[in-house]
């Protein structure tokens, strides 16, 4: 096996390379009309805004020859992550339309956060839910990466799984957390693998011709029956003789390596925006505090170059969900997991000068006593301050209008969906199953409250003209959530757009008002454009004496084309970023 020594200088070449490589990729070579818009609206010339927006799906699925493979070094990530900051591009999220939501992409599909999902929908997850064939499973490999026990097999109907073993004094605990976060990742909208538990007997296993595994001198040799007993002999059983495991399912396509969390990828075409500016992989920072997904970094995501719809590209997953919630993945979470960096100079530093009587407050925490949980809390747990094991570059340039937006989609989970998906990690103590469910729970408020309240939480923009003059609505997401009081009043500032030179008219339209329907001025509408539509920007800020983030302005842009209204853009205007880590 390669040592540690040779993988971080194997690494750092190939990152080095890397680097170069994205430092001298143009993003603006792409044709894509979403990357023009978003050029344009970046400052560029040319109208702001479409007669086909918002856009709602990211044209990066389009033809593009192979990959290369290029497999990351988590020493590499870990060193540069910790001791620099890798990222090269600042500002708010740039793959976005002009709603400020993310469109359906190689990365992400718009699931529970723009639509209603049946509890079969999120229970099912992203494939059919039925694991593995029954009857006998040919062993096919033993993967030498990373460090939960594992070998893989494929099924009476030719599937490809990885079989994970649970750690012998936590026999559900990493398999159960893995199926739970994946169904709600699936559900957030990101692509994962298919996970399903599966129940199976040394019996049905059967080396398959040409199987080998590597060796500690780093050469292979063939896998014997003896092997695979070997691998699993101290696994516990039930009263039937079956182990217990998780089954993930090989994602389609060709593996060509793992994502950054920062630039582009250089030989993917499609790949435009870097990704320290993806909304997508910055508010991941609100899902996997959630989850105390500390284990979200390069390694646990994968490329894979598929064939869709006769078109071959890239497509982006995000995988390995066995250090998520109170599993280490081979042992419990370590107390330390979501509150502190591996390495924190401030940290080490209180440490050496309070001569060992320094202690952190993490180190007092109470955890479930239940081996099926493991070490997961909710009262400790505070959104702002949780972290990764080290530092993510994505997650460090989040701001408001970033946390808004997966805030949001986190509050369209009911504890009836979370209790559901809870039960699919079959855990044998029902009690248990209920304290985890109430734990998830408590946490998703946690992230609610605090992220959905970090800005002017206003929402759900539209344009009714049941009256002779149209009026635009939209509600207030923290006082529909219950998170606080109605403010004081709404301020509103009008101002005419001109689309054809994206400059704007402040008009004397300033008033204030208690209610969430206001009445459109027809003369705030600017000069038509090419396509014949004008335009009028609406300036809110919300005034509440709790939340003086409130009055962070949100611009609604309104459209007036062929006698119809409607909101084309909506901007919130926000520091970056929102939590300063370094």
């Amino acid at each position: 096996m390669r040592s540690d020594t040779r993988a971080f200088r194997s690494a750092l070449s190939i990152g080095l390379a890397w680097a170069l490589a994205v430092a001298a990729l143009a993003i603006t070579q792409s044709t894509s009309t979403h990357a023009q818009k978003v050029e344009r609206n970046s400052g560029q010339p040319g109208p702001r805004f479409y007669p086909d927006d918002p856009v709602w799906v990211d044209p990066d699925t389009r033809d593009v020859a192979p990959v290369a493979e290029m497999d990351l070094s988590k020493s590499y990530e870990f060193i540069v992550h910790t001791f620099s900051d890798p990222a090269r591009s600042e500002g708010p999220a740039m793959n976005v339309n002009s709603l400020g939501e993310v469109p359906d992409s190689s990365w992400f599909t718009n699931r529970i956060g723009v639509r209603d999902m049946s509890l079969a929908e999120i229970v099912r997850g992203p494939g059919t839910g039925e694991g593995p064939a029954p009857g006998p499973w040919l062993v096919t490999g033993r993967p030498d990466a990373g460090i939960t026990p594992k070998f893989t097999i494929k099924d009476a109907r030719g599937d490809t799984y990885m079989i994970k073993l649970d750690p012998a004094r936590f026999p559900e605990l990493p398999s159960s957390v893995e199926v739970i976060s994946t169904k709600i990742f699936h559900a957030l909208g990101y692509w994962v693998p298919e996970d399903t538990i599966v129940h199976f007997s040394t019996s049905q296993l059967q080396v398959a011709p040409g199987a080998q595994l590597r060796i500690a001198s780093g050469d292979k040799r063939p896998i014997e029956m003896a092997d695979v007993e070997k691998w699993l002999r101290d696994q516990p059983r039930a009263a039937d003789g079956t182990i217990r495991a998780l089954a993930s399912r090989f994602v389609p396509g060709k593996v060509v390596g793992q994502f950054r969390f920062t630039g582009t990828r250089s030989d993917d075409p499609n790949d435009i925006f870097p990704h320290e500016r993806r909304r997508e992989l910055r508010g991941l920072r609100v899902f996997a505090a959630w989850l105390n997904h500390d284990d979200a970094r390069s390694i646990n995501s994968i490329d894979t170059y598929i064939t869709d719809e006769g078109r071959r590209h890239v497509r982006h997953y995000l995988q390995d969900f066995g250090s998520n919630l109170g599993s280490g993945s081979t042992s419990a979470q370590q107390p330390r997991g979501g509150n502190e960096y591996l390495i924190e100079g401030a940290q080490i530093g209180k440490g050496l000068a309070g001569l060992g009587f320094y202690t952190r407050d993490w180190t007092r925490v109470k955890y479930p006593a239940s081996p099926s949980l493991g070490n997961v809390e909710a009262d400790f747990f505070e959104p702002a301050r949780w972290k990764t094991e080290y530092p993510n570059p994505a997650f460090i340039r989040m701001d408001a209008a970033d946390a808004f937006w997966a805030a949001s989609i986190v509050s369209r989970f009911s504890d009836d969906m979370i209790r559901a998906i809870v039960d699919t990690g079959a855990l044998s103590d029902s009690e248990s199953a209920k304290q985890l469910g109430d734990i998830i729970i408590k946490r998703r408020d946690k992230v609610i409250a605090y992220w959905m309240t970090r800005t002017n939480p206003l929402d759900r923009f539209r344009v009714t003209t049941d009256t002779d003059d149209p009026r635009l609505h939209f509600e207030n997401a923290a006082v529909r959530l219950r998170l606080a009081d109605a403010p004081t009043d709404y301020e509103v500032a009008w101002a005419a757009f001109d689309n054809n030179t994206g400059t704007s008219r402040d008009l004397a339209l300033v008033h204030t008002q208690t209610t969430s329907s206001l009445l459109i001025p027809m003369d705030a509408f600017g000069p038509a454009d090419a396509s014949g539509a004008r335009y009028a920007v609406a300036t809110i800020r919300t005034q509440h004496g709790a939340f003086p983030e409130w009055q962070s302005p949100i611009r609604v842009t309104l459209r007036a084309s062929r006698g119809s209204f409607d909101v084309a853009g909506v901007e919130r205007m926000v520091p970056q970023p929102l939590v300063k880590e370094r």
